[in-house]
């Protein structure tokens, strides 16, 4: 068939530039990790600052950002809600991501062509970046290298769609997709031809609509929210301020220094898998409460806390220490609900317990500390493995048989088992304690600490050049992931800023006639049900920009909101039906059904209830230690 030879060669065209291309960008996050942690050096200790660190990281940060956008499509990496597409048939999920794929790769070839455009700007015009004077163009030639890569991916995924759907004799599908998605992107290009205008002011439930009609057909999180952004752009004001924010977001956005904490603690939470510092730390909890009921769940918990200080990722936590820690609960006789429940749930306190990922992103969001924030995720953190001990031992008093009594050990084993974790302790204490002491930025921190552990991988002698390589590659194509949202949202934040939307639901929730306690709490329940059905980083990009004015106008803490919102976000990785953990879990024990892992899933949902309704009653657990370094 032509379409899927066509497929065949695109694939085999661009494959081997996006793997070199994304190790090109890989490389890009250790030479950032060595110039960041050789500047904190001079400056803290020789007495003076390197020239341009934060120009040439912020450059560097772009090479790595658009270096994997391609390779990450290939793998299918970059995020899309399915919670709703995985319900519809074999033939209409494929029919709906044919038309998003077709609809994703002309936008992103249409970032493409505005990218070069500002960079013959940038070039003619001879603009280059304040203190280094770097010429801009070849900096954003990088940027349409990446989406170009990214919008080829894209259309070879909609190829080998399109085939798939000729073979089953539902051709004239396509053949619309393809001409829709055209006459969509003309719509961008010149609204007028089509009569398309839309007043500034229409009633945002319009653009909700069509929000959520384009997050829940499954198309990429990154390009719903942009192409929603420059269409509105487009219809409100114009299509030169449609195109214009193509030009400039992919580079205002993704060079921000502030926003180069993701791959460095991306890359200190992949080191520290690789490095095996969960092991230690599971064999040490074990042995200091191994022997009460449930203990090994309960050791499991308190090593998914401690492991998720330095790794900062829930999925990594759940993955990590399921290999760990299943085995030795089933060799125990744990049963399997207990024994999954309690990993899955475990690993969701990654993105409360600080360096968070998540709180960083909330942080750049809503413009606050991000020292701040990891400092008021420290007690929330501490609550949540104290409930999550409490509903094990709970459970296992009721039913005796799904967790029996380990073996008890001696004090003194106890105590030479800490020794084993001084890794762990190390580098929490290096990066919040050098964040607190004033030592470096948040920022900093994440490179000092992708520093310590590579430094302590290798006195383990568990890293090698495949480990290495390995943590870099997923690194870049994490962060990839997660800059194609950033530049989504920020495109669709600047929408919604033009339109005055926030402002105006604000100011609409700000005048309702019933208490703010009443709004807060319908925002919380809005967030929860979304992240029941959506991922920890969706949730974060799209409710956030629209919620976060309407809470700092009734009075709250954006500080105590960040750590709310993320705590929902927690109960929806282990909530059906989407619960990524619990699928990761599913993963790992591939014989256990996921309804089992559901079952031991609830006692665990009831903890984390029980501690949200703690930390919305009690908003100085949140803010006593945010308040300290004020």
């Amino acid at each position: 068939m032509q379409i899927q030879k066509m497929h065949d060669g695109l694939a085999k065209a661009i494959t081997p530039i996006a793997s070199l291309f994304n190790g090109v960008g890989a490389s890009m996050a250790l030479l950032m990790v060595l110039l960041v942690a050789a500047n904190v050096i001079s400056r803290d200790f020789l007495g003076f600052s390197l020239t341009g660190v934060v120009e040439l990281e912020e450059i560097m940060l772009i090479v790595l950002v658009f270096g994997a956008m391609g390779h990450a499509q290939l793998g299918n990496k970059h995020i899309g809600v399915d919670f709703f597409t995985s319900r519809f048939s074999e033939e209409t999920q494929l029919k709906l991501a044919n038309f998003t794929q077709i609809l994703s790769g002309f936008f992103f070839l249409m970032f493409t062509w505005q990218s070069v455009v500002i960079s013959h700007t940038y070039w003619v015009e001879d603009d280059t970046t304040l203190l280094l004077k770097i010429s801009k163009a070849p900096l954003t030639l990088v940027i349409a290298l990446g989406l170009l890569l990214l919008a080829l991916a894209l259309i070879k995924d909609a190829l080998k769609s399109t085939a798939e759907l000729v073979r089953q004799n539902q051709g004239a599908w396509p053949a619309m997709s393809w001409i829709f998605s055209v006459i969509l992107i003309l719509g961008v290009l010149a609204p007028e031809w089509f009569g398309w205008s839309v007043e500034a002011d229409t009633n945002e439930w319009i653009w909700g609509v069509a929000l959520l009609a384009l997050l829940f057909s499954g198309m990429l999180i990154g390009a719903a929210l942009g192409f929603l952004g420059v269409i509105g752009m487009a219809w409100c004001f114009g299509t030169d301020a449609g195109l214009g924010l193509m030009q400039t977001v992919p580079l205002s956005s993704t060079a921000s220094y502030s926003l180069c904490v993701i791959p460095f603690f991306v890359l200190m939470g992949e080191i520290c898998f690789h490095s095996g510092l969960s092991d230690k730390l599971y064999r040490a909890a074990y042995r200091w409460v191994g022997h009460l009921p449930g203990g090994l769940s309960i050791a499991t918990v308190l090593a998914c806390g401690a492991f998720s200080a330095v790794s900062g990722s829930s999925l990594a936590t759940s993955a990590t220490m399921g290999t760990v820690a299943l085995p030795e609960m089933r060799r125990y006789g744990y049963k399997d609900t207990l024994a999954t429940g309690s990993i899955a749930a475990g690993g969701t306190i990654g993105i409360l317990i600080p360096p968070s990922v998540i709180l960083i992103i909330y942080g750049v969001l809503v413009e606050q500390s991000i020292a701040e924030l990891f400092f008021a995720g420290i007690i929330p953190g501490l609550i949540s493995l104290l409930y999550y001990v409490i509903a094990i031992l709970i459970w296992t008093r009721l039913q005796p048989d799904l967790g029996p009594r380990g073996p008890k050990y001696k004090v003194g084993e106890r105590v030479r088992s800490l020794a084993d974790t001084w890794e762990v302790l190390g580098l929490f204490v290096l990066v919040m304690g050098g964040i607190y002491g004033g030592w470096f930025t948040p920022t900093e921190a994440g490179a000092i600490g992708a520093a310590g552990a590579f430094i302590f991988g290798l006195i383990r002698k568990r890293l090698n050049m495949t480990n290495v390589k390995s943590s870099l590659m997923a690194t870049g194509r994490t962060t990839a992931m997660v800059f194609l949202v950033v530049i989504g949202t920020a495109v669709f934040g600047y929408f919604l800023t033009s339109t005055q939307i926030p402002m105006r639901l604000a100011e609409w929730a700000a005048n309702l006639p019933v208490p703010p306690f009443v709004v807060i709490s319908s925002i919380i329940a809005c967030c929860f049900i979304l992240g029941c059905v959506m991922g920890t980083l969706p949730l974060v990009f799209i409710t956030v920009p629209i919620f976060a004015p309407v809470v700092e106008s009734l009075g709250y803490d954006l500080i105590w909101f960040g750590v709310v919102m993320v705590v929902v976000s927690e109960i929806g990785l282990i909530t059906p039906p989407v619960g990524m953990n619990v699928f990761i879990m599913k993963g790992v024990a591939d014989d256990v059904p996921l309804t089992t892992i559901f079952k031991g899933i609830f006692p665990f949902l009831l903890a984390d209830v029980a501690r949200l309704i703690t930390l919305i009653a009690f908003p100085a657990l949140t803010l006593f230690l945010p308040e300290l370094l004020r």
